[in-house]
């Protein structure tokens, strides 16, 4: 029969296999962190190549860039603060619509075993009137 393993054997094969994972672990670690930086790298890369392409000649960004640059700064973060204040509705509406039709199927079950004689109200699945009603 054999015979166990020595516990400084076991000890060391475990230790041995921890500092393999930890070395594991710094490789991905570090090959993370390079991607993440060369996304970036990129990134620069490419938009200040579009700029030297663009340099000395009138485009359409051109004409962007010079009604950007008539607005006063208070008026563009307005601006930016309503539009990222629209967007932000339009996204909340979304996710509650969602939500809704996620949890209305399970409610109106649940209310139809408690009373079994109530009527349901004539919303669509998102909760929302329906069209013509």
């Amino acid at each position: 029969m054999a015979q166990p393993p020595h516990p400084a054997s076991q000890i060391q094969a475990e230790y041995d296999e921890r500092l393999a994972f930890r070395k594991i672990d710094a490789v991905v670690s570090i090959v993370g962190l390079v991607l993440k930086f060369a996304a970036i790298v990129m990134c620069v890369r490419y938009g200040y190549l579009s700029v030297v392409v663009l340099a000395g000649k009138s485009t359409f960004a051109d004409v962007g860039f010079r009604i950007m640059g008539n607005l006063k700064v208070s008026e563009g973060i307005s601006y930016i603060f309503g539009v990222g204040g629209i967007l932000y509705g339009v996204g909340q509406r979304q996710l509650r619509r969602r939500n809704i039709e996620r949890i209305v199927p399970l409610k109106n079950k649940l209310e139809k075993i408690l009373d079994p004689k109530r009527t349901s109200s004539s919303l669509t699945s998102k909760g929302t009137t329906p069209p013509g009603g």
